[in-house]
């Protein structure tokens, strides 16, 4: 090109040379990040990073067939409320607003959602709703056969021809059983169930899949990206073999599974995420020679429900619209939009629409699904992807070593390592690595949150067959918001909220940002900050203090004025009656000194945020609920 020939040629020698210039000598490591996954995301990637092999060895969504119709996934929307009439006017609202396919989960134990006993709460539910022309996929929980018995009755009284039909009964059982702790039969009759369903459905429903295999309970449970997706495959191994025990092929056994996955706001790993389930599929299919049935494979992506948080929840449109972008380059055949107020009680009208229309924008007026696997030939993407499938392809091979994922869930291997993730990411969050906004950066202290009717409580599973430790779900922002409830509770009782008081030391200029911080610090935990300026010696400080009522005071200033008057402050606080002295930033040799002076509290990047804020409660008399 005429246009490149312009610019002066660099290689890669030349841009770590002055990367390595700007970075003053501290290395190129600095620029490295981690997933959680120990998988290393370069600052740059090149040719080099593009091994066609890789490519080629398995299909992403790039030359998997035909450019996609347009639109090129389905609109899913998820419905779970108990009441069928309420149910029946979602559906009606979302398919008149542009969906394309329904998500109804049906209550079960542990699983809240819509009570089918019989053919007639089905059809309260689904009436006026055309089934020959749309996509009904069922989240049955442990009750998946006789779910599909009754959506089977219900098919044969609407006098529906059965190649019309579209959608999933979506058995799980393996699934079901980590999020319910249990099953009301053992591992070797469900699957033998789901594989019976899996023979009819064959033979019967020929555009119906029988069973799900579902990542989603493991995400919630905190799953690395890699965990996620060897449990996905370890439980696409188990439904194969017990289909293949049932009559059916690998080939016929694979056309009968769907696939589901999480996507949360990091746009990248989710995109490889999934292109990495396209690997996995693949790989799993080449060794039970079923390659001819991975198109009849599909993959629905769900907006995750552990990033999402109740505090500050107009966010969450923002999160959803980044995950269902990354859904949508990543090659999804069904996209999943949580309304944003969906923590909070059964969505209106109005979170529902825009759940819909995030998704009709990105159809219509962005054309994300114009191109087939965009994201292909980016030199990061491919290596991201890779690494990925390569991780989890590891990690799959483990729980198979351990006898299958039935195994692996009874033995409790499976719960073990996903709590481990989730305190890593629990961990991040609180020192300030990772963070969320509304949350542990930015809070919103006098946000008025919506009132919504709450969501229905599910059943306890009583008298299982099989118990296993359940996979709950850990959401990110839940530590947080669990110390916003207790200072709302105090509020409630003391008529304001709990109450910190920034001594600020000398000019603004050099306490502006540490005040910033310790403001922003303990709203994360519902404290208010009390800012009354800057002030030039620690007496004014300390009488301001003591005029404030506020029980906790916390030092904010430059490291020269901390030098100068901190020491002072500290002894001139507690003389004042502070029950916590705290200061914004880093000690380093003084800590001693300052602690000596009654300093009990170092709030800085990299401390742990939660640690402080129980410290903080503590001082200001607010007490768990």
């Amino acid at each position: 090109m005429k246009l490149a020939t312009e610019f002066e040629a660099h290689d890669e020698a030349a841009w770590r040379a002055l990367a390595e210039k700007a970075l003053k000598g501290g290395g190129l490591e600095a620029l490295t990040a981690h997933t959680l996954d120990r998988i290393s995301v370069k600052p740059l990637y090149g040719l080099g990073d593009e091994d066609a092999s890789r490519s080629a060895a398995a299909p992403f969504a790039r030359g998997l067939g035909a450019l996609p119709a347009s639109p090129a996934w389905d609109i899913c929307q998820l419905h779970w409320s108990a009441d069928a009439p309420e149910t029946n006017r979602q559906i009606l609202a979302d398919l008149e607003g542009g969906a394309s396919a329904i998500a109804l989960r049906i209550a079960a134990p542990e699983q809240a959602g819509l009570a089918v006993a019989g053919v007639q709460d089905l059809a309260r539910a689904l009436e006026g709703v055309h089934l020959d022309f749309i996509r009904l996929d069922l989240e049955p929980g442990i009750h998946f056969a006789a779910t599909a018995e009754i959506l089977q009755a219900f098919w044969a009284e609407r006098g529906l021809a059965a190649d019309a039909l579209k959608g999933g009964f979506g058995a799980d059982p393996l699934g079901a059983c980590a999020r319910a702790g249990g099953l009301d039969q053992s591992f070797e009759e469900c699957l033998s169930a789901a594989a019976a369903l899996a023979h009819l459905t064959h033979e019967q429903f020929p555009g119906v899949a029988a069973l799900l295999a579902d990542g989603r309970p493991y995400h919630d449970g905190g799953a690395s990206e890699a965990q996620e997706l060897a449990c996905l495959a370890a439980t696409l191994a188990a439904y194969l073999r017990a289909m293949e025990a049932g009559g059916l092929t690998p080939e016929q056994g694979l056309s009968q599974v769907a696939v589901a996955l999480a996507c949360d706001a990091d746009l990248f790993l989710s995109i490889a995420k999934l292109r990495a389930a396209r690997m996995l599929l693949a790989r799993i299919a080449q060794a039970c020679g079923a390659q001819k049935a991975l198109m009849d494979v599909r993959i629905t992506a769900q907006t995750s429900a552990r990033m999402m948080s109740k505090l500050d929840p107009d966010v969450n449109m923002l999160r959803t619209t980044a995950a269902c972008a990354a859904a949508a380059l990543g090659g999804a055949d069904a996209i999943s939009v949580l309304p944003y107020g969906a923590l909070l009680g059964q969505p209106d009208a109005l979170m529902r629409r825009i759940a819909r229309n995030t998704q009709l924008i990105m159809q219509e007026e962005s054309h994300l699904g114009r191109v087939v696997d965009a994201p292909g030939g980016s030199w990061y993407v491919e290596a991201l992807s890779y690494e990925l499938a390569a991780k989890a392809w590891d990690m799959f091979q483990e729980i198979e070593a351990k006898g299958g994922m039935a195994a692996a869930l009874a033995q409790g291997v499976v719960q073990a390592e996903l709590a481990k993730s989730a305190e890593s990411r629990a961990g991040a969050l609180a020192t300030s690595q990772s963070e969320l906004i509304g949350i542990n950066a930015f809070p919103h202290l006098a946000e008025s949150i919506p009132a919504l009717k709450p969501n229905p409580l599910p059943d306890s599973l009583d008298d299982p067959a099989v118990t296993v430790e359940p996979v709950p779900l850990r959401r990110l922002a839940q530590a947080f918001e669990r110390l916003r409830d207790d200072a709302e509770a105090y509020a409630k009782t003391r008529g304001h909220r709990p109450q910190v008081f920034l001594a600020n030391l000398g000019e603004r200029s050099g306490f502006a940002a540490r005040a910033n911080y310790a403001r922003n610090l303990f709203a994360s935990g519902g404290i208010e900050a009390l800012d009354e300026g800057g002030f030039d010696t620690a007496q004014t400080a300390a009488k301001a203090f003591k005029a404030s009522g506020a029980p906790i005071a916390c030092l904010c200033g430059s490291d020269e004025t901390y030098e100068a008057l901190a020491e002072a402050a500290a002894i001139a606080l507690k003389d004042a009656g502070a029950d916590l002295i705290a200061l914004a930033g880093r000690p380093g040799e003084t800590r001693t000194a300052l602690s000596e002076a009654g300093i009990a509290l170092f709030i800085h990047k990299g401390a742990n945020m939660i640690e402080a804020l129980m410290r903080a409660h503590d001082a200001t008399g607010v007490t768990p609920q």
